[in-house]
């Protein structure tokens, strides 16, 4: 029984890297949706979610090119939630696919103001994508847990000190804004304004300093070998390429609708080899992203 775990992990890993992302709403997302219905600005709320799908699929852009697919798609109050596993990457990498999902937002937001300038009519109309856009990106770019200003604390401080203490840095961030903002929510309660979706978010927080983020959304390493590549015809692309070459820079050669061949040389322009789409797949699947080309042959 024990020889067959390894095989079966292995189809396992398999099997989820050629499935596509599941998609799933966090519950506190359907209880602001109520909340924003009987305020009477739900058209907001589903532009919110939008705008907060579009961040989600930036993550996972700067997660493909590092050979990475999202596994699941779990639609956040204040954008998406990328607190799963990335097995194998490193802090400086994490902290691209962090920032990512705020940076297309901010793009989003600049390029609506910018047609303003040339349709000045169009703001009526886009003012509101505009400013969700921003709002979306500013707020994850909180230094909190599970938001992706927190991400990019945790990986930016996991390069300069343990990742223990990176972590007690992060829950203790994370808790002090959540009590301000429930204090907040106290203030305005008593000036007989409370506005609950200041308290929701801080209860998001209060969550994610607790580690409940994980396990949410995670990453699967992209199974992108063609095995039967060859009995369909498929078009094929070599590049060339030195022994040094990472794993993460030969799998961003990797394209749709055609088969790559690695050509290996060493530093004095020495043919070594050559490696197949195929082949790299095993590699990627079983190497780490930072491995070199050459250790392979």
């Amino acid at each position: 029984m024990g020889k067959d775990r390894a095989p079966r992990a292995a189809r396992r890993r398999k099997d989820a890297a050629r499935r596509g992302a599941r998609f799933s709403v966090h519950p506190l997302f359907l209880v602001l949706g109520v909340y924003y219905c009987f305020v009477g600005r739900l058209p907001v709320f589903l532009l919110s979610a939008l705008v907060a799908l579009q961040h989600e699929c930036a993550h996972a852009f700067a997660a493909a090119r590092l050979g990475y697919r999202l596994d699941r798609v779990v639609l956040m109050p204040y954008g998406a939630v990328i607190d799963g596993d990335l097995e194998g990457i490193g802090f400086r990498d994490e902290i691209c696919v962090a920032v990512w999902g705020p940076l297309c937002n901010l793009i989003t937001a600049a390029a609506f103001a910018a047609l303003w300038w040339f349709l000045p009519d169009a703001y009526a109309f886009t003012d509101s994508a505009c400013f969700v856009s921003l709002a979306i990106a500013l707020v994850n770019l909180i230094p909190a847990y599970p938001l992706d200003g927190g991400r990019v604390l945790r990986a930016a401080l996991c390069l300069r000190t343990e990742e223990e203490k990176a972590d007690k840095i992060c829950r203790a961030l994370t808790l002090v804004f959540s009590a301000g903002m429930i204090f907040a929510f106290v203030l305005l309660c008593v000036r007989g304004t409370p506005n609950f979706t200041l308290l929701a978010f801080a209860l998001f927080l209060a969550a994610g300093a607790f580690g409940s983020g994980r396990g949410g959304a995670k990453y699967v390493r992209i199974d992108f070998s063609y095995k039967d590549a060859f009995r369909r015809g498929v078009e094929i692309r070599r590049v060339a390429v030195t022994a040094d070459c990472t794993l993460k820079k030969a799998v961003g050669f990797v394209g749709r609708g055609r088969y790559l061949i690695l050509d290996v040389y060493d530093d004095e322009e020495e043919y070594l080899g050559e490696i197949g789409q195929n082949e790299l797949a095993e590699m990627f699947a079983s190497g780490g992203l930072y491995s070199r080309i050459g250790d392979f042959l």
